[in-house]
C-alpha cells in the first residue's frame, strides 16, 4: 500500500486524470500516419513529413526550458498550451489532404515541447524520490489505459466510416484541452534560476547552455548519445509502417489499432508500474541497454511477417508489437525520469528540455533516412537498419556498464 503525503496525493489526483484524458487524445493522434495513408491517400513523402512533426517540434524545447526556468507564472503558459496546442484540433473539419493534416499537427505538437519538461518539474518537486518511480509508472499506465480504450473505439468507428476522423479528432482536442488545464492545477515549487556568468543572445543562449551542460555533465552526454542512436532506429521506421500495413498487409483500421495501440500498449500498461518501481532501485544503465535490445527485435519481426509461412502475417505483426510493448515499458521510464538523475539541485525541466530537443534533432534526419532507404532499397532493408540502430545503442550502454561496473548516474 502506497503511503503518500498530502502533496503527493493532491498531485497524483490531478496527474492521474490528466494522464487518462491525455491518453484518450493520443489514442486518436497516434493513428495520424494511417489516416493520412488510408483515408487521405497521402504519398510516402507526405507521410514522412507528418512523422517528423512530433520530434521536430521538440526542437523548441530548449527555448521553453530556458524560458520557464525560475518563472512563477507557469499556469498562464499551461492555458496558452491548452488553447493553441489542443483546441486547435477543432479545425480538423477543414482538413481535406495530408498536407492540411500536417499543418494542423504542427500547432498541436509545438506546445508539447513546453508540457513535457514541466511534467518533470512536477515529478522532481512533488514526489519523494522513493515514491517517484512507482507514481510515474502508475500515471503512464493510466495514460496507456486511455490510449487503449480510445484506440479500440476509434479503430472500429473508422472502419464503419473512415471520414469520422474529423469529429473524432475534435473530441480528442477537447479531451487534451481539459487534460492540460488539470495539469495546471498541480502546485509546483519553482526552483530559482541559476544565472551563468556572461551575456549571450537569447536565441543562442539555450544552445550555449546545452553545450556547456554536456561538457560539465559527462554522464548525461553519454546518456544522450545512446538515446540519439536509439531514436534514429525508432523514428526511421515510422514513415515505412503505414504503407507496409495498409498496402502490403491490407490491414483494417481495427486491426492496425489493435496491433499498434492495444497490443503495443497493453504490456506497457501492465509493466510500467513495476518498471518505475525498480528504476529507482537499480542501475539504469544495464536496464536501458536491455530495453533497447528488446526493441531491436521489433522491426526484425515486422519485416519477417510478410515472408514467414508459419503464421498469418497479421498475427506476426501482433507478435512484433507485443515485443515493442515490453521494450517500451523500460524505455518510457528512462525517457521521462532519466533527466532527474542528472539534475541534482537544479530544475529537472531544464535537462529534460535538452533531452526533448535532442528528439527534435534526430527527428530531422531519421524519418528522411527511412524514406530514402525505403525508396532506394526496400522496406526490409529499412527495418534491418532500424534494428541495427537499436542494438548499437544497447551495446554502447552495455559497454559502459562493463567498463564502469559501479557506474551510477550523477545525482
Amino acid at each position: 500500500m502506497l503511503k503518500l503525503n498530502r502533496l503527493e496525493r493532491e498531485t497524483f489526483k490531478y496527474h492521474a486524470v490528466y494522464s487518462l484524458l491525455n491518453g484518450i487524445m493520443y489514442g486518436g493522434l497516434w493513428l495520424q500516419e494511417i489516416i493520412s495513408r488510408k483515408t487521405l491517400h497521402s504519398s510516402n513523402l507526405v507521410i514522412t513529413f507528418i512523422s517528423m512533426v512530433w520530434p521536430v517540434a521538440n526542437l523548441f524545447s530548449i527555448y521553453w526550458g530556458n524560458f520557464i526556468e525560475g518563472r512563477q507564472d507557469r499556469k498562464n503558459l499551461f492555458v496558452l498550451a491548452a488553447f493553441l496546442g489542443r483546441l486547435s484540433l477543432l479545425t480538423v473539419f477543414f482538413v481535406k489532404t495530408g498536407v492540411h493534416l500536417l499543418i494542423l499537427l504542427i500547432f498541436v505538437y509545438s506546445f508539447n515541447a513546453f508540457i513535457i519538461p514541466v511534467q518533470n518539474s512536477i515529478f522532481q518537486e512533488n514526489y519523494r524520490e522513493e515514491k517517484r518511480g512507482i507514481l510515474f509508472g502508475l500515471s503512464i499506465a493510466i495514460n496507456t489505459f486511455g490510449i487503449i480504450i480510445s484506440s479500440i473505439t476509434i479503430g472500429k468507428l473508422l472502419d464503419l466510416n473512415e471520414y469520422l476522423f474529423r469529429p473524432i479528432y475534435a473530441i480528442c482536442g477537447i479531451s487534451g484541452f481539459f487534460s492540460v488545464l488539470l495539469l495546471s492545477k498541480i502546485p509546483i515549487r519553482v526552483k530559482p534560476k541559476k544565472e551563468r556568468a556572461g551575456k549571450v543572445h537569447p536565441l543562442i543562449k539555450p544552445i550555449v547552455e546545452t553545450i556547456r551542460e554536456f561538457k560539465e555533465n559527462r554522464d548525461f552526454f553519454i546518456y544522450e548519445i545512446a538515446f540519439m542512436i536509439y531514436g534514429m532506429g525508432f523514428l526511421m521506421v515510422i514513415p515505412i509502417i503505414p504503407q507496409f500495413l495498409v498496402d502490403k498487409l491490407n490491414m483494417t483500421y481495427t486491426q492496425i489499432s489493435f496491433a499498434r495501440l492495444f497490443i503495443g500498449q497493453v504490456f506497457m500498461m501492465i509493466l510500467l508500474p513495476f518498471a518505475g518501481f525498480y528504476f529507482t532501485k537499480i542501475n539504469p544503465v544495464p536496464y536501458t541497454s536491455l530495453s533497447f535490445f528488446i526493441l531491436g527485435l521489433y522491426p526484425l519481426l515486422l519485416s519477417l511477417s510478410i515472408f514467414q509461412r508459419i503464421l498469418d502475417p497479421k498475427m506476426f505483426v501482433y507478435i512484433s508489437y507485443m515485443v515493442y510493448s515490453i521494450g517500451m515499458a523500460g524505455v518510457n521510464t528512462v525517457w521521462f525520469l532519466g533527466s532527474i538523475y542528472f539534475a541534482g539541485d537544479r530544475d529537472a525541466a531544464v535537462l529534460q528540455s535538452v533531452h526533448v530537443t535532442m528528439t527534435g534533432i534526430r527527428g530531422l534526419f531519421a524519418p528522411p533516412l527511412g524514406y530514402f532507404i525505403m525508396t532506394h532499397f526496400s522496406d526490409i532493408i529499412t527495418f534491418i537498419t532500424s534494428s541495427a540502430f537499436f542494438i548499437f545503442a544497447s551495446v554502447i550502454l552495455l559497454g559502459l556498464h562493463i567498463r564502469r561496473r559501479f557506474f551510477t548516474f550523477s545525482q
